[in-house]
């Protein structure tokens, strides 16, 4: 009785197909860490920005506003 070695065949042609598919797989995971990572950091660095904002504000007077809502209804809509 003759083996069938076709299996066999298809599997080593598909060995580095499975390969490549896993580089790929790994290099985009990589990638969207990377990505999650610079998020988190523009958001902390945006979160900073907006307080030194609210600080810069708040030192501003109080009368400063030509219609007559002051700094304090700024800081109120901002918040």
């Amino acid at each position: 009785m003759k083996k069938d070695h076709q299996p066999l065949e298809i599997e080593s042609q598909m060995d580095p197909l499975t390969a490549s598919i896993i580089d790929t797989a790994s290099a985009l995971k990589s990638q969207q860490l990377a990505g999650e990572m610079n998020v988190r950091l523009l958001d902390k660095a945006l979160d900073a920005q907006a307080q030194q904002a609210l600080g810069l504000l708040s030192t501003l007077p109080a009368g400063g506003a030509p219609s007559g809502g002051g700094v304090g209804q700024l800081l109120d809509i901002v918040a």
